[in-house]
């Protein structure tokens, strides 16, 4: 549970201050959700981590906010969570915890920026989402919950909804890498207290989305006859865009026992059609590949990972998309993203780590976890000659 660090004493001591803002600032309160803090610690000075502690309390001090915070929400208040960052994966994990309000009775809608709106808008559990704070009547709420306490949050916070109290999930954390999803479900159950123990948190944390039965229908005519996996191609990061598929998908098209390895639907953005295109051309002749990069949003990209056997991926936002689906996957990783920090138990993904960017990762050890994956056990697999 978190503990409220505020001091009742009037005596102050520089040196402790500047331990209290550096471990509200790095130190998860939570049980069971995998960080790194001394990486961090390593890498950047005490001082700046408190003037960036300092910057937000003086904010929400100036603005009268200190006062309005609270411990914890009741499930009959009408709550607004605002969240204000843009990244598609990191909105999927920072919002995962929702999952556990499902079936609750919990009134939330969601304040987010435009790009994330059809990322929610058939959401379960938020009922009203909003890509404006123009179009939200503050009056409708009892509570505010913001994510954590970055420039963007509290200045929503304090223009559109000064008079609201508000709880906060990830507070002044900031800067350690460290598993969203996991902090996610940690601090919704505590907000809400909902009584989880770290144990299960830990069995049930995966990143969370929901779609309408108009959305699954839209792609119900694209989806294969026969088993298939899904492969994400592109990215916008050069470190977590993988340009080996060509490779990849001529070794695995040797294993005649790997049925779903025979149908290939490729998935992505506008900036995964070249990719695309060399996996289509390169193609060997048992292996159908088809292309829909380009053409699908999140959610119907979902809802054909949601039918594939198996999803394959570099590291990004339709990987995330697909960890909410029970379908399990193979995700690539570069050196600097830890696979323990991007993915949970519930994910059922077999992370792959580079040692530079995802491309230093072996078409070939990619292959075999593919085969693990489909319960084929490769030295006992009879390859087609080449």
């Amino acid at each position: 549970m978190f503990q409220q660090t505020h001091s009742n004493t009037s005596t102050f001591s520089p040196a402790g201050w500047l331990d209290n803002a550096v471990s509200r600032s790095t130190v998860i309160p939570y049980q069971g959700v995998p960080y790194e803090p001394e990486v961090f610690l390593r890498s950047t000075s005490r001082l700046k981590i408190a003037k960036k502690y300092l910057h937000k309390q003086l904010l929400l001090k100036a603005h009268r906010q200190l006062r309005l915070e609270r411990g914890h929400l009741g499930h009959s208040q009408r709550i607004l969570w605002i969240y204000a960052k843009r990244n598609f994966g990191d909105a999927t994990m920072d919002m995962a915890g929702r999952a556990l309000l499902k079936d609750k009775g919990v009134r939330i809608d969601l304040l987010a920026l435009p790009s994330l709106v059809p990322l929610f808008n058939e959401d379960d559990v938020f009922g009203t989402v909003y890509g404006d704070p123009g179009e939200v009547d503050a009056s409708r709420y009892d509570a505010i919950l913001l994510s954590e306490y970055n420039l963007p949050s509290i200045r929503l916070k304090t223009r559109h909804f000064a008079k609201l109290p508000y709880a906060c999930l990830f507070r002044y954390f900031n800067g350690p890498d460290r598993n969203q999803t996991r902090f996610s479900f940690a601090s919704i159950n505590d907000v809400f207290s909902l009584g989880h123990s770290a144990d299960t948190l830990s069995a049930i944390s995966k990143p969370y989305l929901a779609s309408r039965a108009t959305t699954r229908e839209s792609v119900r005519a694209l989806l294969p006859a026969r088993p298939f996996i899904a492969l994400a191609a592109g990215g916008v990061d050069p470190d977590r865009t993988y340009h080996r598929w060509p490779e990849f998908v001529e070794l695995l098209s040797r294993y005649d026992n790997a049925p779903a390895a025979k149908e290939i639907v490729v998935l992505g953005s506008d900036n995964g059609e070249q990719i695309a295109q060399q996996l289509c051309a390169s193609a060997p002749a048992n292996v159908r590949i088809r292309s829909l990069t380009g053409k699908l949003a999140f959610l119907q990209a979902r809802e054909i990972v949601a039918h594939a056997a198996l999803f394959v991926g570099a590291d990004g936002g339709l990987m995330h998309v697909a960890h909410t689906t029970r379908t399990p996957s193979v995700s690539l990783f570069s050196h600097r993203e830890p696979p323990h920090l991007r993915l949970t138990e519930a994910c059922h993904s077999i992370g792959l780590q580079g040692s530079g960017n995802v491309d230093t990762i072996a078409p070939a050890q990619i292959v075999g976890a593919v085969l693990r994956h489909l319960s084929i056990h490769e030295p006992a697999a009879t390859p087609t000659a080449a």
